[in-house]
């Protein structure tokens, strides 16, 4: 491995172990893992110790990565060792992150289970580097009594941007956060200590590791709404969609075009907010939204041509009607827009249509006219003749 490389894999390892690139504190994780037969409910620590860490340089030669080991990451760099202390039983991992060197100072203590679940201890004497504080507040992440739900890819893949082939963050940033998969926990307060309980298919300290680690290389900057709509897999999802769409600041059209794409509860929040705002060029894109399977969307989509299509220029009734005739909601074919005329149909001149009508009544009225008179005399035609009077 080249040294560029070798520094990047060792600086990349700090900052997901909350140190370095986020915090001009120290902060320093000391941790025991398990052996590999107590890695397969957490895939991505598994991947984490037995595929990646290996490829440091900090890797001490003759160490089977199956094998349980100890890991140090500080400012200092990245130490690993083969370790006699064995991990008790249900655990594939634990440790403690503190923020300086002596040891009096209060750290944050942690463990992981066979299965993903992973709780931390983090007393009220723990000082977290603000700029993790702030990290955590960009996804909501700081809330209390407060489940959450973060999808970890989508999440390193927004903050990441592109990562070209061959780029060393690129397994990092796209394989942990895959293996970690959806991120769920509650911290609550007890006592002295906030208690934070989660899951996923990397515990929980790895996935904050992956994000940090976004956070500090990523090219990209999305905001902290854009983060939330896209990554969150809770309530909150659709409440950063809300607040895009609100009055009082920019209209963020393309987060919420995005948001098209997503469950239909984010459609039918994306539509509601691009409809209020009069995003007319998204006409069309909200009508491809609405699918057979995808009703509140629908119904929403329907709404949204009826508000916006008077509006709307002949360029964008253009497009909007090529996305109706490929649409195949008969919701929204059945929509009377443009004078009383579905999209995609020539729209009928309402003073035709009122002479033609006209004059169908009047037929009608002649023909019903004639036919009385030919049943009256048909009827006379039956009676019998009266005799005359002989008186």
């Amino acid at each position: 491995m080249s040294a560029p490389t070798d520094r990047l894999g060792a600086r990349a390892m700090a900052a997901a172990l909350l140190c370095g690139a986020l915090s001009a504190q120290t902060p320093t994780l000391h941790a025991a893992v398990a052996a590999s037969e107590h890695r397969g409910g957490a895939p991505a620590i598994a991947w984490l110790c037995e595929e990646f860490l290996p490829t440091l340089p900090a890797w001490p030669e003759g160490l089977d990565p199956a094998d349980a080991f100890a890991l140090t990451v500080s400012p200092n760099g990245v130490d690993v060792r083969a370790t006699e202390v064995a991990v008790p039983g249900g655990l594939v991992a634990l440790g403690t992150v503190t923020l300086a060197e002596s040891s009096q100072e209060p750290a944050l203590v942690w463990s992981c289970g066979h299965d993903g679940g992973e709780r931390w201890r983090i007393p009220a004497s723990f000082a977290a580097p603000a700029a993790w504080g702030e990290a955590l507040a960009a996804i909501g992440a700081d809330a209390v009594s407060t489940p959450r739900t973060i999808a970890a890819p989508v999440l390193a893949g927004h903050l990441s941007g592109g990562l070209l082939e061959g780029d060393p963050r690129a397994a990092l940033l796209r394989i942990g956060p895959a293996l970690c998969g959806d991120v769920t926990w509650l911290a609550t307060r007890q006592g002295d200590e906030t208690i934070v309980d989660g899951r996923s298919g990397g515990g929980l300290m790895l996935p904050l590791a992956l994000f940090l680690i976004a956070v500090a290389d990523g090219a990209a900057s999305p905001s902290a709404l854009q983060l939330r709509a896209f990554a969150a897999r809770d309530g909150d999802r659709g409440e950063a969609a809300r607040q895009l769409g609100r009055s009082d600041r920019a209209l963020d059209v393309e987060t919420l075009r995005a948001l098209l794409h997503g469950q239909d509860e984010l459609r039918l929040t994306a539509i509601r907010s691009l409809t209020q705002r009069r995003a007319l060029d998204a006409l069309p894109q909200i009508v491809d939204a609405a699918t057979p399977d995808m009703p509140w969307s629908t119904l929403a989509a329907r709404d949204a041509l009826r508000a916006l299509w008077p509006h709307a220029d002949a360029a964008q009734r253009r497009e909007t009607q090529a996305a109706l005739q490929r649409n195949r909601c008969p919701e929204l074919r059945g929509v009377l827009l443009d004078a009383g005329a579905a999209p995609g149909r020539r729209a009928v001149d309402r003073t035709a249509t009122g002479s033609a009508r006209g004059r169908a009544f009047a037929a009608l009225f002649c023909t019903g006219i004639g036919l009385l008179g030919l049943w009256r005399r048909e009827r006379l035609r039956a009676q019998p003749a009266r005799r005359p009077s002989l008186s």
